[in-house]
């Protein structure tokens, strides 16, 4: 299949951080209606490749393409950068984020925080931005929860608002950043159940995560990530079942 037909497409991603290897040689495809989950103990690089993709990290050596679109680098004082921020705004986009913390703006509204991006970056008129906004909060079921500032939501409704504005650029893939480390156990299953339907919609996703059950479950490719490479990968009937890495049996359980 040609690059421009595939959404999202990093080769041989390399990243440092005050000379420590932090990724070494990272690739992905993530093709239409990929569910693809990074896997691995913390330290291995997840959040750090996750990052990456939609340039929260640059990274010093790689490539990320997104639908055939290369992002451009250049160098300057002997460092890494985007030659175009421009085109970074457009690349984020594309590959909207949904972070561990939430991250949504406490002075505004949940229906604020999810039409802002849009009218601002998308160019939708208010009342455009505001129908689609409280389509998608019905959609993750805070509808009820427009007018509700951040600060009286519980984590739960919050991490589901966030996924609703991440969903309100339309982008080509979501990435997820261990979108359920920071709830509490009882609210765990309301995001995961949200992130479960969008899977079912043929939603291309980029999923770190430590829910072992989604990732078998949900997941079409599994990537076991150990000190910044990737230890083992593919289908979770083959990785989280059968998995052939020492590692991974480890990382896994008592079961192995």
């Amino acid at each position: 299949m040609a690059n421009t037909e595939i959404p999202l497409v990093v080769r041989d991603l390399h990243k440092q951080f005050n000379d420590t290897p932090v990724l070494e040689g990272l690739s992905l495809e993530a093709h239409e209606g990929d569910v693809i989950t990074l896997i691995g103990a913390s330290g291995s690089g997840k959040s750090t490749f996750l990052r990456c993709m939609n340039l929260l990290e640059v990274p010093d050596a790689g490539e990320v393409i997104v639908h055939g679109e290369p992002v451009a680098f250049q160098t300057r004082r002997g460092k890494r950068e985007p030659a175009d921020w421009r085109q970074v705004e457009r690349i984020r986009a594309r590959l909207s984020m949904v972070f561990q913390g939430f991250n949504l703006w406490a002075h505004m509204t949940l229906i604020g925080n999810v039409i802002e991006a849009p009218r601002h970056v998308l160019g939708l008129s208010k009342r455009e931005a505001h129908e689609r906004g409280m389509a998608l909060l019905e959609r993750v079921g805070l509808a009820d929860r427009a007018g509700y500032f951040p600060a009286q939501l519980s984590g739960g409704q919050q991490q589901r608002g966030a996924i609703a504005r991440a969903l309100a650029m339309e982008p080509e893939v979501l990435l997820f950043d261990e979108p359920t480390s920071a709830l509490d156990p009882e609210l765990v299953g309301d995001v995961l159940k949200v992130m479960r339907e969008l899977a079912d919609e043929g939603r291309t996703m980029v999923v770190v995560t430590h829910e072992m059950d989604f990732a078998r479950d949900v997941a079409s490719q599994v990537m076991y990530l150990h000190a910044g490479r990737v230890e083992e990968a593919g289908p979770p009937s083959e990785v989280l079942v059968n998995p052939e890495s020492a590692r991974l049996q480890q990382f896994l359980g008592p079961r192995f």
